[in-house]
């Protein structure tokens, strides 16, 4: 007698074989690790598939769309400061470092910054004289060496030096970008990288590109000539292959000629047998939303189109995937651009306080505009009529920078000077 095992607390039904190994088919549906790509796969799938690349750059290329600005009060200081950033192509040299980390599972940007120390020692802030260059290096370039050893310190486990063929690289030298959230075993195998986001994607794009080739050769295959010919078996029996394929020739030339095929009433028969296509385009399209969906795009983005459809995306989509770059841009872009103003100033011998603005992906219309700077000018003027802002502080507050802005701010401390002479 054969017994049947019940997954344990689970929804079973023994007339149904609901939950039982041996007759509910997917209980023998399983999770099976696959094998991690290789460094040669990774790069092959980024420079050959379209959408491979498409998805590594999509997001990088987003945040540095609108590129970023530093704001300090020294307005001279903060034109040289952008000057500097230029000249040393920091924006490009960000968006490919973010590019690679998300093809390889990591990259790192090396400061060629001169503190006159060997550069396996910690960068001396203190001595920084310059910064001469910036060098963009993925993972398969930069080799961890050593490791911070102390158990008790916040950096316990990390990488400390890199090696970067002949030279050791202290990691204060280096702004470290990682792919995809990765567990900390699996860096630890993975030589302290995270993997590439193209690991989690791969079998969706197998099968999505699978999809799309086999409706190319579907195409190719859509209209199928039949020529039937009485007595063809006999003929080839009697080794007269010659004589078809003559007669196919003629038919061919026929059809060229006179736009028409010319047939024996009695014996020949030709006919075109089509494929029907549909239901296709709804295949694709659901293939389409599901690697969108792994990808974390919008399928308008992904597949560079207008939305179109009962199920398209729209303006909602594009706004949650901004608010994801936003997002990207605060915890994985700021710090790292942060870690490198705070070096170009020490190199000026400057400690000033600086912010690090984004600006806005979303590019608002002429009329949204005019309807935004409508809606201001009445919640100002409530506020000017309640006398709970002064006329100059409007004007400064929209027009100060050259720019409207709907942003307000008062002086605190001359406000409560007012406040203190009306009381006197």
């Amino acid at each position: 007698m054969v017994y049947e095992m019940k997954k344990i607390d689970s929804w079973s039904n023994a007339m149904a074989g609901l939950g039982y190994s041996l007759r509910d088919k997917v209980q023998h549906t399983e999770f099976t690790a696959g094998s991690t790509l290789s460094d040669e796969t990774l790069e092959s799938l980024y420079h050959s598939d379209d959408m491979a690349a498409r998805i590594c750059d999509l997001l990088p290329d987003e945040m540095l769309r609108q590129s970023f600005q530093i704001q300090i009060d020294d307005s001279n200081l903060s034109q040289d400061l952008h000057k500097t950033l230029d000249a040393l192509g920091a924006r490009e040299k960000f968006n490919e470092a973010l590019v690679w980390a998300r093809v390889y599972g990591g990259s790192g940007l090396f400061i060629g910054a001169d503190d006159g120390q060997d550069p396996n020692t910690p960068l001396n802030l203190n001595k920084t004289r310059s910064v001469a260059f910036l060098s963009v290096l993925d993972k398969r370039e930069l080799q961890p060496y050593t490791w911070y050893q102390n158990p008790l310190a916040p950096n316990f486990g990390e990488v400390q030096t890199y090696r970067v063929e002949n030279a050791e690289i202290h990691e204060s030298s280096l702004l470290i970008f990682q792919g995809t959230r990765t567990s900390k075993r699996r860096r630890t195998q993975n030589n302290g990288w995270s993997y590439s986001i193209l690991q989690r994607l791969y079998d969706v794009m197998r099968q999505f590109n699978l999809s799309w080739q086999s409706t190319a050769h579907l195409m190719t295959d859509s209209a199928q000539a039949v020529f039937k010919l009485k007595g063809l078996h006999a003929q080839i029996a009697a080794n007269k292959t010659s004589d078809i394929l003559q007669r196919m020739e003629l038919v061919d030339m026929s059809r060229s000629v006179a736009r028409a095929v010319l047939l024996d009433a009695e014996d020949e028969d030709f006919k075109r047998d089509t494929y029907s296509f549909s239901g296709v385009p709804e295949v694709l399209d659901k293939f389409m939303l599901r690697l969108a969906a792994a990808a974390r795009l919008p399928v308008s983005l992904l597949m560079g189109q207008a939305p179109a459809g009962l199920n398209a995306t729209g303006d909602s989509d594009i706004r949650f995937f901004y608010d994801q770059v936003k997002a990207e841009q605060e915890h994985t872009l700021r710090p790292q651009i942060q870690r490198l103003v705070e070096i170009l100033l020490a190199s000026r011998n400057d400690e000033s306080d600086f912010q690090i603005t984004f600006p806005a992906l979303w590019q608002e219309t002429e009329k949204e505009k005019t309807e935004l700077r409508k809606i201001q000018a009445d919640i100002d003027a409530i506020y000017l009529q309640n006398q709970v802002l002064l006329p100059e502080e409007v004007a400064l507050n929209r027009f100060g920078t050259g720019i409207f802005s709907s942003e307000t701010s008062i002086n605190i401390e001359n406000r409560q000077g007012i406040l203190e002479s009306d009381l006197a």
